[in-house]
């Protein structure tokens, strides 16, 4: 039943995907091209919907949803066909509505039949995604051909895609078997495809990536990535028999194999097989404090580390909410934008730290975009596995819920500073918490990241914030670029508040010179 399924699922997903591509080049030409293509596509995908009303809807409660979805589809056609509806739109609307749930239940099927190999499942997800990275970039790509316009308006857009495509590539690389990397391998050989993408995104991270793009002709563009997606089809078709092969033969009970060593480049490491390392600081964070070891050790069999480089996108704003991170090493950035580059930086979130913990919850959209800001190491975990977890263990629940009222707390506190203290007061407060993060005794400590980051996480632009630690410095704060120098521990007192209070190991005894906070 599951491998029907899963058949079904990725038969309707490279459809959709297909017809998504589709759509987008129709509206870019104002619906001159590709028209009769389209309206034979719909016909495509329709057919290969059928199926999807055999799914074990008891499996995933996602399933329900993505059927309504399904069914809305023909509605949003006529608007694409008659011109009602921008590429965009028509883009957003595959991919949010249609094309990432659908990845969701396949995601769920296979991580929820204790028979599949965990690893083999980790493996077949990524490739997933990276062929839904190179699905978006053929509909994206499409739509912005000869349009210099759109080509400036998106291309940030267009060039996180191309980085999530290669990052998911590395990883699916660094997880499969020996016989799978050669399969791929003799792919690059053996179709020119694969070698024209590869030449077509690295020409992009150029400055004559622009140029080149507009050298394409619509039906060039197209047949191009449709080459390399179908090809990709038929390695997934391939992976996922050996997954399903594997859980026929292979009892429930078995052992992940062994992980297979990475490819060059900095391909994540996959955390199953890493040692007691990982385990033992996991258990450590709040999240997962008091939980039984044996639960624990069940979440990291399909849990990931990633390294992201400093400036690195970790998703993007509109993404479906798929994967649960937590911050082990560096600093991330989340933030808002707008089409004129200006920012709200929302959070800066430290090690130990989740990101977004709420989203997963109702399988919502990320609201807000993240990027390292500096060199960073995260694990990633299964939305869907957090949320069958959460749901079989109270301790677990209760921690969660805990670290959520602490992130709603710390908002609330945000806001408060934003809107009610002074420029000088935020810009102590924050020195005064990086002073207790450095322990309590810690006269001299550095600043934990750019400046500019830090004025736009306070609210306030960088010079003001120069002049805020100008006022501190005639207070007696020596500031030398980014080192902090206090005279004594207690210089930075006066902008303590209850919060911060609270995490003082003098406060309420006779050294807190603020007994009344």
């Amino acid at each position: 039943m599951t491998e029907t399924a899963l058949n079904d699922l990725c038969r309707f997903i490279h459809d959709a995907q297909k017809e998504r591509g589709a759509a987008a080049l129709f509206l870019r030409s104002q619906g001159s091209d590709f028209s009769e293509f389209l309206e034979n596509q719909f016909y495509i995908t329709d057919r290969s919907a059928v199926a999807l009303g055999a799914l074990p809807k008891k499996q995933s409660a996602n399933i329900e949803p993505l059927l309504s979805a399904v069914h809305y589809l023909g509605a949003r056609r006529k608007y694409i066909v008659s011109r009602l509806i921008d590429p965009a739109e028509a883009h957003v609307f595959y991919t949010r509505e249609i094309i990432a749930p659908a990845i969701d239940i396949v995601q769920e099927l296979a991580v929820f039949d204790p028979a599949n190999n965990p690893a083999r499942v980790s493996a077949f997800m990524s490739f997933m995604q990276w062929k839904e990275h190179v699905g978006r970039q053929r509909a994206l790509g499409g739509y912005l051909l000869q349009n210099a316009g759109a080509l400036s308006e998106a291309r940030g857009l267009l060039d996180y895609i191309i980085a999530k495509q290669q990052a998911y590539e590395r990883m699916f690389l660094s997880l499969c078997d020996e016989d799978t990397r050669v399969m791929v391998k003799a792919l690059y050989e053996e179709h020119s495809a694969f070698q024209k993408v590869r030449t077509l995104n690295q020409a992009l991270e150029q400055s004559t990536g622009a140029r080149l793009l507009e050298a394409f002709d619509a039906n060039q563009w197209f047949e191009l990535f449709t080459e390399k997606m179908d090809r990709l089809y038929e390695i997934g078709q391939v992976l996922l028999k050996d997954m399903m092969r594997d859980a026929v033969t292979a009892p429930p009970e078995a052992k992940p194999e062994p992980e297979a060593k990475p490819q060059a480049g900095r391909a994540p490491e996959v955390i199953s097989g890493t040692g007691d390392a990982h385990f033992e600081r996991l258990s450590l964070l709040p999240l997962f404090a008091g939980i039984r070891p044996e639960l624990l050790k069940d979440i990291m069999k399909f849990s990931r580390v990633h390294h992201y480089d400093k400036g690195a996108m970790i998703f993007m704003q509109g993404e479906q909410a798929l994967r649960f991170y937590i911050v082990l090493s560096g600093w991330v950035k989340l933030y808002k934008g707008n089409v004129d580059g200006q920012e709200s930086i929302l959070q800066i979130v430290k090690s130990g730290d989740a990101m977004l913990e709420t989203a997963i919850f109702s399988n919502a959209l990320l609201p807000v975009n993240a990027q390292a800001i500096e060199n960073t190491q995260l694990l990633s975990i299964p939305a869907s596995i957090m949320r069958e977890k959460l749901q079989g263990d109270q301790v677990l629940a209760m921690n969660m819920m805990s670290c959520i009222a602490d992130r709603s707390q710390a908002m609330m506190t945000q806001f408060e500073q934003l809107t009610l203290k002074s420029v000088t007061q935020r810009v102590g407060r924050f020195l005064l918490n990086e002073m207790l993060d450095h322990g309590e005794r810690t006269l001299n400590f550095k600043l934990p990241y750019d400046k500019s980051l830090i004025a736009g996480y306070l609210g306030m632009k960088p010079e003001t914030f120069s002049r805020a630690l100008q006022t501190l410095k005639e207070q007696g704060i020596d500031i030398d670029r980014n080192e902090i120098h206090l005279p004594d521990v207690f210089a930075l007192c006066n902008y303590c508040d209850m919060e911060t209070a609270a995490r003082c190991e003098r406060h309420e005894t006779p050294e807190c010179p603020n007994p009344d906070v």
